[in-house]
């Protein structure tokens, strides 16, 4: 084992004790029901049930702090619809509530034997292995495609991968890697370690932090930087909490994002604010950049963007002055056809700018000690554990450019695939946490019957959904955090252990278990035999130093942290200083970009729908459609079964400012349809002057639990479902696709979908 070494000292910590009646375990958060973080819990146990969850206030991640889910998690996992036993279906009862119970064995046997029916008439490519957002299976769900043979692995029917995966990707041809903002969160000694500094600007960027605590990062550390000096440049349509605490607020109309970008960076420079000394050390084609920006001043982009062209100068200004400045984006930047481009043109902005791995900056995200399973999945991680992929050529990319180098799948290619055999068909389904058809499925009335249409399909879930009713052959019982054991977090800044504090409800089992148990049966004679899922969790720790056991027993460790890594050789492979890009600089210039056909250079392109570009589909759509905005209490599709946390937001919402009501006659409390090219759908109406007139807002994911599996209407899945009006389309790259950028019109409603 290799030796490792850590900023924290675990002398005195505890990961289980008694308090009074309660024995007391120490875990993280990071599995279903699913968020993007892992924060620190306590978990109070008496008689072998869990009484109740609280905050750690010693673990550094969250410092105690939980969001409302969590508080209330034990309405989830003792909730009486909850999935206890594996189940089976016939083929033709696909969307009855007919599912009989079944023992794991026999599952097992039906997977083995219907899985490999596709694989020996079709081929193992046309099995498609998919998960959702959120839990802790994203480093693990290549193994069960690996296990399977089949090269098609990734987010289900999410258009354009447009969840992080655009950003990541074309930010890596920047920067030669993800890089977050810096808060403190890589020091276990967080806002008191003498190295930090809080950032002078925070620029929120498509987010809501203090709601969404996406991506492995917790709104109350931009509120805790705040608190600190930290001030706010926000970039929203809604006035959110962040934009309300702003210097500068950008109400920027959707999809516009990557010309606001542009413009700042054409203020910094002709006002000569950029960092002379990065730009010139550090950076590639910078000249070139700074003519190719030349057109996109100020004066553009506020047409473009719709917002003061003072503003943006304002903005610009404060910026290029800021001794640093980070930015915390969004997945908004994702959910636009060419935000593959935009996540480029704000890095250029902080490259400008300077703003790379000094405190306060953006600083490079690496996984702790190689442990990329746990937060961004590489290669290696599986080598050595079953038989290869035969043809990993095979992967449906649909021959886009992007995805080609990212060997990554084409959702909206294997939607096609499943719809006509072209370049081959997809037969059979293997989907992990994934509600399709409710959540991050565009255009579902596609995707239902191409799923209902499959040989064979298999969902792992905590509940019965109306993607599960809807097309599982058969159905997996998952465990929830309390359950099972584990390696967190989905972020870079740490390892810690999940605890299994009380015994599944049922027959449920871990995610991980279900996959590696699964794999078994076919992962051919290099197949890895774990017998315990301890076995399995320290064959993945085998080059860190730690088992499972002994991350348990100091419940988190985090490595050593240094900034200026460039300056120190720490990014590249070969040692060399500089960033780990194929110029060893950040490409302004972006000769990968050029190889792929596109412009070497970040450039505005307007949404395919919008009032410019389709000025004769606005006149009968007149509003711009945003989508996907973080709700208290929901995770995406999950938690409508909470009765607090739907206390909290009982019907699905779409905002409207109060002068656009007035036009349409809608009043506060209406119901509302919501229509456009694609399709349509009802929603409760909530006037605020908080967002643009221009603009609607509508709530994702919704269903309704509570009606009756029997009534045929899939839990009412298609009666409020926003995604109805949202292309299974992506960017011209293959990433990025348009569910914050659409059309749509509005008329008074009167339907209620939660009456049908």
């Amino acid at each position: 084992m290799t030796e490792y070494k850590t900023q924290d000292d675990p002398t005195g910590r505890q990961w289980t004790w008694q308090d009074g009646d309660f024995t007391v375990y120490r875990s993280s958060a990071r599995t279903g029901p699913g968020c993007h973080d892992n924060c620190g819990v306590l978990m109070y146990v008496k008689d072998g049930v869990l009484d109740h969850v609280e905050g750690d206030p010693d673990n550094p991640y969250n410092q105690g702090r939980l969001c409302p889910r969590c508080l209330a998690y034990n309405e989830m996992l003792n909730h009486p619809d909850r999935l206890l036993y594996p189940q089976k279906r016939a083929r033709a009862d696909r969307g009855k509530n007919a599912f009989e119970r079944i023992t794991w064995d026999e599952a097992y046997d039906i997977i083995e034997r219907e899985m490999g029916k596709v694989i020996e008439q079709y081929g193992p490519e046309s099995i498609w292995v998919t998960q959702g957002t959120g839990r802790d299976i994203n480093g693990y769900g290549p193994y069960m495609a690996q296990c399977f043979g089949t090269p098609n692995y990734g987010t289900g029917f999410l258009s354009g991968q447009a969840c992080y995966a655009p950003r990541i990707f074309s930010t890596a041809l920047k920067a030669g890697g993800l890089y977050i903002c810096d808060y403190s969160q890589f020091m276990p000694d967080r806002y008191d370690d003498p190295r930090w500094e809080a950032p002078e600007y925070i620029l929120i960027w498509g987010n809501n932090p203090v709601v969404a605590n996406s991506d492995g990062t917790l709104g109350h550390w931009v509120v805790e930087s705040m608190k600190r000096g930290s001030k706010l440049i926000v970039m929203d349509p809604t006035l959110t909490w962040c934009a309300a605490h702003a210097d500068v607020w950008l109400q920027v109309r959707p999809g516009t994002d990557a010309a606001l970008a542009l413009a700042l960076c054409n203020v910094i420079i002709e006002k000569g604010l950029e960092d002379k000394d990065f730009v010139s050390r550090w950076c590639y084609g910078y000249e070139e950049f700074k003519e190719h920006v030349k057109p996109n001043t100020a004066a553009w982009a506020a047409e473009i963007c719709g917002v003061d062209e003072e503003l943006i100068v304002e903005a610009a200004t404060k910026i290029g002055n800021a001794k640093s400045a980070c930015l915390q984006w969004g997945v908004a930047m994702d959910h636009t056809s060419e935000g593959f481009v935009t996540g480029m043109a704000c890095f250029d902005l902080m490259a400008l700018t300077g703003n790379f791995e000094k405190p306060g900056t953006m600083v490079a995200a690496n996984p702790v000690w190689g442990m990329s399973v746990t937060w961004m999945p590489n290669d290696r991680v599986w080598k050595g554990c079953s038989t290869p992929v035969e043809h990993p050529e095979m992967v449906n990319n649909g021959g886009y450019p992007a995805l080609k180098a990212m060997a990554a799948t084409s959702p909206d290619a294997l939607l096609k695939a499943m719809e006509t055999g072209e370049p081959y068909p997809i037969k059979a389904m293997f989907m992990m946490q994934n509600n399709a058809i409710s959540c991050m499925g565009a255009q579902p009335q596609r995707i239902l019957p191409a799923l209902q249409n499959t040989d064979f399909n298999v969902v792992v879930d905590l509940f019965m959904t109306p993607t599960a009713l809807a097309c599982a052959d058969v159905l997996l019982p998952a465990a929830c955090f309390s359950e099972r054991i584990g390696i967190a977090g989905h972020q870079p800044y740490a390892l810690s252990a999940i605890v299994q504090a009380t015994e599944p409800r049922g027959e449920c089992r871990s995610d991980q278990r279900i996959i590696y148990e699964v794999g078994a049966r076919f992962g051919g004679k290099d197949h890895e035999p774990w017998t315990t899922e301890e076995e399995f969790y320290d064959y993945l720790l085998r080059d860190t130093g730690l088992t499972y056991q002994s991350l348990r027993e100091r419940s988190w460790a985090y490595p050593e942290f240094e900034y200026n890594k460039h300056e120190k050789g720490m990014l590249r492979r070969d040692g060399g200083v500089g960033f780990a890009t194929s110029t060893g600089r950040y490409n302004f210039y972006c000769p990968e970009m050029a190889h792929f056909g596109f412009s070497p250079f970040a450039t505005y392109e307007e949404p395919p729908e919008s009032p410019i570009s389709t000025p004769e589909l606005a006149a009968k759509y007149p509003l711009v459609l945003t989508t996907g905005a973080r709700k208290w209490g929901f995770f995406h599709s999950e938690h409508r079964q909470s009765p607090s946390m739907r206390r909290m937001h009982p019907d699905p919402e779409i905002l409207i400012h109060p002068d656009t009501a007035a036009e349409y006659g809608i009043a506060d409390g209406d119901w509302v349809k919501v229509e456009n090219h694609l399709g349509d759908c009802v929603m409760k109406a909530h006037l605020t002057p908080r967002i643009r007139r221009d603009t609607v807002s509508a709530d994702h994911a919704w269903w309704f639990p509570e009606r009756d599996p029997e009534d045929g209407t899939l839990f009412g899945v298609m009666e409020s479902n926003i995604n109805k009006l949202i292309p299974m389309r992506p960017g011209k790259s293959g990433l990025g696709a348009s569910y914050k950028s659409e059309l749509c019109a509005i008329s008074k409603a009167e339907r209620n979908p939660r009456h049908a």
